[in-house]
C-alpha cells in the first residue's frame, strides 16, 4: 500500500467538485468526471513585445470548474492541487512535446500576498505537474511590485496594471530553455503575456503557457508599446 492510500485511511480526499469521498486512486469521483466536461483548449498570445505564444488549458472556466477554483484559492482547499495538476498535465501532454520542456515554472505572488494567502495557488498545482511529467519545477520569476487585483479593473487598466510587475531571477537558468508558465486562470491573457515576455527577454528559447482554466470569449487586447 502506497503512502496516498495509507494517507486516505485517515484523511479521505474528496472531489473538488462535489466534496464527495473518493478512492486514493481517484482525483475526482465517477459521477463529476462526466460532469466537468474536459477540454483541450489553446490559446495564441502575444507579448508586448510582439512575441506569441500558446498557452493551453483542460476547462472553461465555468461551474463547476469556477466554484472548485474559488476553494482552491481562497477557502483552503489546497488539495485541490492534484487533481488540477493532472488534468493540466495531460493537456499539456496532448499539445506539446512534453520531452523538449526543459523546466515548468509559476507566475508569482507578491510575497505580502503569499504571506497572506498561506501559499501561491499557480505554484502548488504546476509543482503537481512537473512530478507527473518528470519536469523539473524551478521559480524563475519574482513579483517586484505588488499591483492591483487584475479582475477588478477594466481590460485597459488591466495592460497597465501588469507592466513591470514581474522580473527574472536568474537569467542563466532560463536561457536557451522551453519553459512552461502556470497560472490558475487565463483571463485576458495579460498577466501570462507579461510574465513570458519577461522569461523570453532573459533568454529562454520558448515559452508555453498553462493554466487550469480559460476564460472562453474573453478580449483581445494587447499593448506591444
Amino acid at each position: 500500500m502506497n503512502f496516498r492510500k495509507i494517507l486516505s485511511v485517515f484523511f479521505p480526499a474528496r472531489c473538488p467538485f462535489c466534496k464527495g469521498i473518493i478512492s486514493a486512486d481517484e482525483v475526482v469521483c465517477r459521477n463529476c468526471e462526466k460532469k466537468i466536461n474536459r477540454k483541450s483548449i489553446k490559446s495564441t498570445l502575444t507579448t508586448r513585445t510582439g512575441r506569441r505564444f500558446e498557452c493551453v488549458a483542460p476547462f472553461a472556466y465555468v461551474e463547476p470548474i469556477r466554484g472548485a477554483i474559488h476553494d482552491y484559492k481562497f477557502n483552503g482547499a489546497k488539495n485541490f492541487a492534484v487533481p488540477f495538476g493532472k488534468y493540466v498535465a495531460d493537456v499539456l501532454a496532448e499539445s506539446v512535446d512534453i520531452a523538449k520542456v526543459d523546466l515548468i515554472t509559476s507566475v508569482p505572488l507578491h510575497k505580502a500576498r503569499k504571506r497572506e494567502r498561506g501559499f501561491n495557488q499557480a505554484e502548488i498545482f504546476a509543482r503537481e505537474v512537473g512530478r507527473l511529467t518528470g519536469i523539473p519545477y524551478a521559480e524563475t520569476l519574482k513579483k517586484v511590485k505588488r499591483n492591483k487585483t487584475q479582475h477588478e479593473l477594466s481590460q485597459q487598466e488591466r495592460i497597465e496594471n501588469v507592466k513591470d510587475v514581474y522580473a527574472i531571477i536568474d537569467s542563466a537558468a532560463v536561457t536557451g530553455k522551453t519553459i512552461v508558465i502556470c497560472d490558475d486562470i487565463l483571463t485576458t491573457g495579460n498577466t501570462m503575456a507579461e510574465c513570458a515576455d519577461v522569461i523570453l527577454k532573459s533568454g529562454a528559447k520558448t515559452v508555453i503557457g498553462a493554466t487550469i482554466a480559460n476564460v472562453e470569449n474573453r478580449p483581445k487586447i494587447v499593448d506591444k508599446k
